[in-house]
């Protein structure tokens, strides 16, 4: 199948910040191919808060935010969906796009003109962990994989598949501000944030832990996600109570945007965080990252990736179970990323 890039194509971005971060070369080679070669229309569906993460990016290409609806759907020859939804193919129908392309999975192959159908597991044990997977489930794969099968259904490679972000001229001054007292000191910054009661989120007392065996001479930056501010704001309290120096974003009051979030990794001489958005937008910078793994499979987001990641996978029977909250108790409770941050805390920095 070969793109008409005249009928104008629109692609369905993914809700999540790492996904969305995957697919970036995939976007970056259709924009290649229907606006700069073509001087095609293209339009780019994503939540509005993510959308700014291509603030300065794909000239000529259409922005619409997922929560205006099905409207600015409508008008598109083609559509080339990066969720794995069923509702995001339903969209596609119902604005009357006429050739579809996306995962044929869970049924949603019913939906598509085109679509790739991912592999089954078989009961098959994950690679590296002890646990089987429960037949048929999907066999894992890396979105930026997946997100290159489509591009290439509608005739379009991926010729570099190492995402590329900047951050926004004002976001550096921004963050260039809020790190004056450092003086330019090298600084680690730590992904210190974390909904409550999620499995991939540490508690400030396995922070100190993980981190206490670790250079006291070279500080903690704290960035972390809106809503989080006061586990980030209580794990520099506990930093700074211990003799380390600590820094956290905005004190605590408020979370950066991501394009400081992308100005402070650009900035930062080592990242070290949960598998979390942020890793992915430490991936598009090339800044050296250490990962903790809990409950989800490192298989999932494999990349060719320019920045030096160190992958700690935590170990426990149950994982990877990619849940969400953990519903065991006691010492059971998330062990995974609690033995992950412990095999970190042995690491020299």
């Amino acid at each position: 199948m070969r793109i008409d890039a005249r009928s104008g194509v629109l692609l369905r971005l993914p809700n999540w910040l790492g996904d969305l971060v995957a697919v970036e070369p995939a976007v970056r080679a259709l924009h290649r191919a229907v606006v700069e070669d073509a001087d095609g229309a293209l339009t780019l569906v994503a939540p509005r808060r993510l959308l700014t993460l291509f603030d300065g990016r794909f000239d000529g290409a259409r922005r619409w935010a997922v929560e205006d609806g099905v409207s600015g759907w409508r008008g598109h020859g083609t559509a080339v969906l990066f969720t794995g939804s069923w509702r995001s193919a339903w969209t596609a129908v119902r604005a009357g796009i006429g050739v579809r392309v996306g995962q044929a999975r869970d049924g949603r192959g019913l939906l598509l003109t085109a679509g790739a159908r991912p592999a089954l597991e078989r009961g098959a044990v994950a690679l590296s962990t002890r646990r089987p997977g429960s037949w048929p489930r999907y066999a894992p794969r890396a979105v930026a994989a997946v997100a290159g099968e489509l591009s290439g259904l509608v005739g379009v490679a991926v010729a570099d598949p190492v995402p590329r972000l900047v951050p926004r001229p004002d976001a550096a001054a921004s963050v260039e501000r809020e790190l004056e007292h450092l003086g330019g000191r090298p600084f680690t910054l730590l992904n210190a944030g974390g909904r409550s009661g999620s499995a991939k989120a540490l508690a400030t007392d396995e922070w100190m832990r993980a981190l206490a065996g670790h250079r006291s001479d070279v500080p903690f930056v704290l960035a972390f996600g809106p809503g989080e501010e006061t586990g980030a704001r209580a794990l520099a309290q506990s930093l700074a109570a211990n003799g380390r120096i600590a820094h956290a974003f905005a004190q605590g009051q408020r979370a950066p945007t991501l394009h400081e979030y992308l100005a402070l990794l650009a900035r930062s001489q080592r990242f070290v965080t949960t598998d979390t958005g942020p890793r992915h937008l430490a991936r598009a910078l090339g800044t050296p990252t250490v990962v903790l793994f809990g409950p989800t499979d490192p298989r999932h987001t494999l990349s060719d990736a320019r920045g030096s990641e160190r992958l700690v996978q935590g170990a426990a029977s149950c994982a990877p179970c990619h849940l969400e909250r953990c519903p065991l108790t006691g010492a059971d409770e998330r062990a995974c990323l609690r033995d992950a941050a412990d095999r970190f805390a042995t690491l020299r920095p």
